[in-house]
């Protein structure tokens, strides 16, 4: 363990920093989401063009095949929210790793880095939340909320006779009304893996306790944690493999620093 010369305040700036700075990365990362998983808008509307007449509608006797369509339109969503957060959860890991070796002076081999984000992938991609749900289900919810939706949508317009031009605005907002749902998610995740590396990476490092801090909105669930002295060893202090800390609750701000051993002095 390569020694760091600070006070436990100087500690805990360093990786509330950290933490802020976190959260302009995560924004970007919510766009992200947002950006690739809307890049189905445009199978939708080719899709719609393929089965429209030169007036622009489209015909009711083709209203079943259309919706059997969807069924591929649900998978594409499925597939480019896996992907992409996925992305964002390696990034973030990545991210963590490289600020707190930046921040304390200790760096990891490469072989202690590269298991550290193997392990949060992992975790992230694997844990079961309060719902019950592993992040491949919570997509999977998503997809189909956006593909009901969108199947609403089309099949109101298709009876009516309305036109593909006049369709594409109310697809559009089936997309917008289901972004923040995106933005939940990508934001979720992602925190849960900037808490879940500090806490691999402590443990890599040989960091014996890590310091629970309450999140911006002060919920019910982080002052608990931040209350609780569950090893003796103070209030909020736990072990960095406690991965009650990592996600204490959905859109979750919390974040945790190590505490200051007298050997790193």
């Amino acid at each position: 363990m390569a020694k760091i010369l600070v006070s436990q305040a100087e500690l805990d700036r360093i990786f509330k920093r950290m933490s802020n700075d976190f959260e302009t990365l995560n924004k970007r990362q919510q766009s992200f989401a947002i950006r690739e998983i809307g890049k189905v808008r445009g199978e939708i509307a080719e899709m719609l063009a393929e089965y429209s007449d030169d007036d622009g509608t489209i015909k009711r006797r083709r209203l079943s095949r259309i919706l059997r369509e969807l069924d591929v339109i649900e998978r594409s969503i499925r597939e480019r929210g896996e992907i992409t957060l996925e992305t964002i959860i390696e990034e973030s890991a990545e991210w963590t790793a490289r600020r707190i070796a930046r921040g304390t002076g200790i760096t990891l081999s490469q072989s202690a880095f590269d298991r550290v984000n193997e392990n949060v992938i992992n975790y992230v991609i694997r844990r079961f939340g309060e719902d019950g749900l592993v992040l491949s289900d919570r997509i999977w919810g998503l997809s189909g909320e956006i593909r009901d939706e969108l199947s609403t949508v089309i099949r109101r317009s298709i009876i009516r006779g309305d036109s593909i031009n006049s369709m594409i605005p109310q697809i559009r907002r089936v997309y917008e009304n289901e972004t923040w749902k995106i933005r939940r998610l990508a934001r979720t995740e992602s925190l849960t893996a900037f808490r879940a590396a500090t806490g691999y990476n402590a443990a890599e490092y040989g960091v014996m306790w890590l310091q629970f801090h309450e999140g911006d909105d002060r919920s019910d669930a982080c002052v608990r944690l931040a209350e609780i002295d569950k090893h003796g060893q103070g209030k909020g202090v736990y072990k960095p493999t406690d991965t009650e800390i990592w996600n204490p609750h959905p859109n979750c701000t919390s974040w945790v620093s190590y505490v200051l051993d007298e050997r790193w002095l």
